[in-house]
């Protein structure tokens, strides 16, 4: 594929705060304070437990470990993955940045309407869990190396080794991985904080 990103005009998309109801539309927001309390007290106060939240899968559920550098706010793709809910785990206790379109967002040239990705800011302690066949970007890290715990499934784990084809795409398996520039012929960006 041809590298012709530098002719295209560049749409930023401008993260706000996550909460659990603007985020409804993609997932679930994990947190103290977004999922309830369960009648738990086996320690005399001393602990809290929230949930549950559902991990949905059409196969064995797994867990991929992710490292990423500081990659900018380049939108390359939007992927989903229609056999399983995907929960984003940050580990080291930064926030990220999550990039998302919903699972039923008009598809335009075959993808997303852009006027439907949203950005968010999600705070360090809080997680992520999206559901089936939500657009999203991995997490953007707002520091070097930061490493987060994903769900998976040998679909979606096989279908992200793949080569991008001559689109710069991936269709394997359970990964439907699209480039808005050969789309859409617009480059996309979050506005990192």
């Amino acid at each position: 594929m041809t590298d012709t990103t530098a002719q295209h005009a560049i749409e930023t998309i401008v993260p706000e705060p996550v909460t659990a109801e603007a985020f409804a539309p993609f997932g679930e927001v994990i947190s103290l304070d977004a999922t309830p309390q369960l009648p738990i007290d086996l320690y005399n106060g001393l602990n809290a437990i929230h949930g549950p939240v559902v991990l949905q899968a059409d196969e064995t559920p797994e867990f991929i470990l992710f490292r990423v550098g500081l990659r900018g706010g380049e939108i390359r793709y939007m992927e989903r993955h229609h056999g399983m809910t995907q929960t984003f785990i940050p580990l080291n206790g930064d926030p990220f940045v999550s990039v998302v379109a919903p699972p039923d967002a008009p598809l335009v040239d075959g993808f997303p309407d852009i006027a439907t990705i949203r950005a968010f800011l999600v705070p360090g302690d809080v997680v992520l869990n999206i559901h089936r066949g939500t657009w999203h970007e991995p997490p953007f890290p707002t520091v070097d190396q930061q490493k987060f715990l994903i769900s998976s499934t040998p679909g979606v784990t096989g279908g992200l080794q793949s080569a991008v084809d001559d689109n710069g795409e991936v269709h394997k398996l359970d990964v439907d991985k699209r480039n808005p520039v050969f789309r859409t012929g617009r480059r996309l960006q979050v506005a990192m904080p």
